[in-house]
């Protein structure tokens, strides 16, 4: 069946139907969007549908993927992938269960990559809320390629659910990488960042929620060991990658509840 969306927003979903709730209330646009939803074999707290689809319209439509067991997040981005690209989408978003976006926050991302030929992928401000909403802390990532090409060596410089990226970018690059457990974004962003430019735009369009059984919490000491792993296969003699290597080597030495009031004092 063909879509009208030009726009696949893609969501993995694991035991987190609520959020997934949350995700989808949130969009609010006024062009047409397919939200491609991949369950990633959920075992406690499953998809309900019938909840979700009151929140379709004839501009957004809810498609569903079922897992049949839990395999980790890069499969079920790349079942996701697959299937968009099956489809004739010209763009794809990502979102996570439990962010939020800002009305219109596809429109505005659309419109900046059409702008560009050479542009990739781009990503947004973001602005980090705790479980009942509030917001914690806001973080401002890098706007010019320029600077996202020096800083990647330190960190990934777009925040994943934020990211959309041209469909022309999957067919070229490839899908999301294995072997970086908990740091597939990570990987995909340097890869991709090679071939296209890419950047963020100066907006907060999405409010992350800081979920303490989230990959970033839940598994830090497994991201940081990968993270580590691309930062080395990515490394040459200069500023950037010297001072990455080194900063990641102090931040596995310290405990996330220090990181975490560092990044609110800074940011």
């Amino acid at each position: 069946m063909s879509s009208k969306a030009e726009i696949a927003i893609l969501i993995p979903h694991f035991n987190n139907p609520q959020g997934l709730l949350k995700s989808i209330k949130s969009i609010q646009e006024d062009i047409a969007l397919d939200v491609i939803i991949v369950d990633d074999g959920s075992t406690n707290e499953r998809i309900n549908e019938v909840a979700l689809d009151i929140f379709e319209n004839e501009l957004l439509k809810l498609h569903y993927i079922y897992l049949s067991k839990n395999s980790g997040i890069e499969n079920a981005l790349n079942t996701g992938l697959n299937y968009i690209l099956n489809r004739s989408y010209s763009f794809i978003a990502r979102l996570d269960c439990g962010d939020l976006c800002v009305s219109h926050r596809f429109a505005i991302q659309k419109k900046v990559l059409c702008a560009d030929k050479a542009l990739g992928l781009v990503g947004t401000y973001v602005k980090y809320i705790n479980l009942e909403g509030e917001v914690v802390h806001s973080f401002k990532t890098p706007t010019s390629y320029g600077e996202v090409r020096n800083k990647m060596h330190i960190n990934s410089m777009f925040v994943h659910p934020t990211v959309m990226i041209k469909r022309e970018v999957v067919e070229n690059v490839g899908l999301y990488p294995y072997g970086y457990p908990a740091a597939e974004d990570f990987a995909y962003f340097f890869k991709i960042i090679k071939t296209y430019k890419a950047f963020n735009i100066p907006q907060y369009l999405l409010y992350y929620e800081i979920n303490p059984n989230g990959i970033s919490l839940s598994r830090r000491k497994e991201q940081l060991n990968s993270r580590f792993k691309i930062l080395k296969e990515e490394f040459y003699w200069g500023f950037y990658p010297c001072y990455g290597i080194v900063r990641n080597f102090i931040i596995s030495k310290l405990p996330y509840s220090l990181i975490h009031k560092l990044k609110k004092i800074l940011r």
